[in-house]
């Protein structure tokens, strides 16, 4: 598996969507590329934020409203550093 796949595939093991197999490619990816690492690190800490978040009962179009400003920046941020 290479970074691509590996990402294309990310936001569906956070979310615990992706099935065993891709789960366990990923994780082997993981374990050996440390960019692809930090970038599940770092959304998976959003994601964490974002569950704290609705349990505290946010209105959920405010907290789609604050995922998307912080994805669209975190994709900024990874942009300006490729």
């Amino acid at each position: 598996m290479n970074c691509q796949e590996a990402l294309d595939l990310l936001y569906e093991i956070i979310d615990k969507e992706a099935t065993e197999v891709d789960t366990q490619r990923v994780q082997t990816h993981l374990k050996r590329c440390q960019h692809c690492l930090e970038v599940y690190k770092i959304e998976g800490a959003v994601q964490d934020f974002i569950m704290a978040k609705l349990a505290k009962d946010t209105p959920p179009a405010r907290l789609e409203s604050l995922k998307s400003r912080i994805t669209n920046r975190l994709d900024a941020i990874d942009q300006e550093l490729n």
